[in-house]
């Protein structure tokens, strides 16, 4: 059974947004933990391929933690009530895009934790990874996911490229599940899109 979606309200400093807790229907009474998915294969890289590292991707507070985010009407801001993410969201997105890259023979993609020598970085900041209810709270919500690339060489840091990618999203149901699983496939299309920027630069080991 699908699950329901309950939110609760986030406090920003002094701020308290009222009435969020009756925003939509309750929740069921097991929590549920989501991943995101990549569903790719990895291939071999090209003989020498440049080694890039992927860097955690940043965030702010809101959307950096495990807390799934829900916007009932794009002013306020809540959570998804008996449901999380597996790990903070940006260690989930630096995963998803080490595995998307992994699918470009032009490229080999590290975590920085790897300790390899590397040519080139990527950085990912997270816009916007949120659910929004505006069509009101019984119609599903518009999920929107955000990010900025930036990407550098690793030695002198120079800066080479820039790319921001917006991918929107219609959920099928007001549920957590239907959210999740629209979050994850706007996420592959962001990140797929982004690798495919990276893999095409034309790059020197």
């Amino acid at each position: 059974m699908m699950n329901k979606l309950h939110v609760t309200c986030l406090c920003l400093g002094s701020m308290f947004f009222s009435g969020c807790l009756s925003v939509l229907p309750d929740p069921e009474p097991a929590g549920t933990v989501y991943r995101l998915t990549t569903d790719v294969s990895p291939v071999t890289p090209n003989s020498g391929a440049p080694v890039v590292r992927i860097d955690t991707p940043s965030a702010s507070r809101l959307i950096g933690g495990r807390q799934i985010i829900v916007s009932p009407d794009a002013k306020r801001v809540a959570v998804a009530g008996n449901a999380e993410w597996a790990d903070v969201l940006p260690k989930l997105i630096q995963q998803s895009f080490l595995d998307i890259l992994g699918a470009k023979p032009e490229v080999i993609g590290v975590m920085p934790i790897s300790g390899a020598r590397t040519n080139y970085r990527v950085h990912i900041n997270i816009d916007n990874f949120e659910a929004r209810f505006d069509n009101g709270k019984e119609n599903a919500p518009l999920i929107i996911i955000g990010y900025s690339a930036t990407f550098s060489e690793s030695s002198t840091r120079n800066l080479i490229g820039t790319k921001q990618v917006t991918k929107s999203v219609r959920a099928d149901q007001a549920s957590v599940s239907s959210i999740v699983a629209s979050m994850d496939s706007a996420n592959k299309t962001a990140l797929s899109e982004i690798a495919d920027w990276v893999s095409g630069l034309n790059l020197k080991n």
